[in-house]
């Protein structure tokens, strides 16, 4: 029997994530914009954003899942690019959320309540489906992969956006920068997380989990080459003052920048896996 650390996990069952959903402000983020972007969080989503457009390219139909969507900050650009979306997860909080945040911003999409493990959808639903920060909560995730290509159409494009627990990433360098900002704003305090189960793994596990649900032309790279400075980077993630903002973004900006120019052109937000926030993985269902 295939146990998720979502369902029977102590430290990660779907009631501590709907906990996490229902009780932080950070929660109402969407980390979402149509222009440049004012925080670090939106110019990351911003840039995940572009890092898929080589893979969605390759597709002929426009209709895409989300899978433990929380807020929906990335499927957000898949329904200003004109999609046909929809979302899906556990927390009936976190739908909420992500429901009220489109409405705001003019979206639109359907909001599902359900499980990965069993996903309320026929087969061959779907030209996409992708996760962020899903994959790595379960100890075993096969049936996580198994499900998503089910409901994907032949030919359809599968993206785990994986975010495992990597001490020597490139935050290491930088987590002197976020203990300070906690004493220079003791008054802000850091956001209280519900523990929930986090695997340490590479892509290895995960490419052989999809080479085994049918899916080729398989890709991995890290992800998301640059530190996340805040009093409390902890689930939902809590932002520093705009202006703060403002000047790392900026800086951010400069770096990619710098990276492109001395990688010859090639994708600035994607690296090493170890050196990166988290891991990019995709691959398209056979067509037979």
């Amino acid at each position: 029997m295939k146990r998720s650390a979502l369902t029977v996990e102590p430290a990660g069952d779907g009631a501590r994530f709907h906990q996490n959903w229902h009780s932080q402000q950070e929660a109402h983020y969407l980390h979402w914009t149509r222009g440049e972007p004012a925080n670090q969080v939106q110019l990351a989503f911003q840039r995940h954003w572009h890092s898929f457009q080589p893979f969605l390219e390759k597709l002929q139909g426009r209709r895409c899942l989300e899978v433990g969507c929380g807020r929906g900050s990335l499927s957000a650009y898949f329904a200003d690019a004109g999609w046909d979306c929809t979302l899906l997860d556990i927390s009936p909080k976190a739908i909420k959320l992500a429901r009220k945040a489109f409405t705001q911003h003019g979206l639109e999409a359907v909001f599902n309540t359900g499980d990965c493990l069993n996903l309320p959808y026929r087969e061959q639903s779907f030209d996409v489906c992708f996760s962020i920060g899903l994959l790595e909560h379960f100890r075993e995730f096969d049936r996580v992969i198994d499900e998503q290509v089910r409901v994907l159409k032949p030919g359809g494009l599968f993206i785990g956006y994986i975010v495992p627990h990597i001490p020597d990433n490139v935050q290491h360098e930088y987590n002197w920068i976020c203990d300070l900002l906690k004493t220079m704003a003791p008054e802000r305090g850091s956001v209280a997380k519900t523990p929930v189960y986090r695997s340490d793994a590479l892509s290895a596990p995960y490419l052989q989990s999809m080479a085994n649900a049918g899916l080729v032309n398989r890709f991995h790279s890290g992800i998301y080459p640059l530190p996340m400075i805040s009093h409390s980077i902890d689930f939902p993630f809590t932002l520093l003052p705009d202006a703060a903002e403002a000047v790392l973004v900026k800086q951010f900006k400069r770096i990619l920048n710098e990276r492109q120019i001395i990688s010859g052109g090639r994708d600035p937000w994607l690296c090493d896996e170890r050196e990166g926030q988290a891991i990019l993985t995709c691959g398209y269902k056979t067509e037979s």
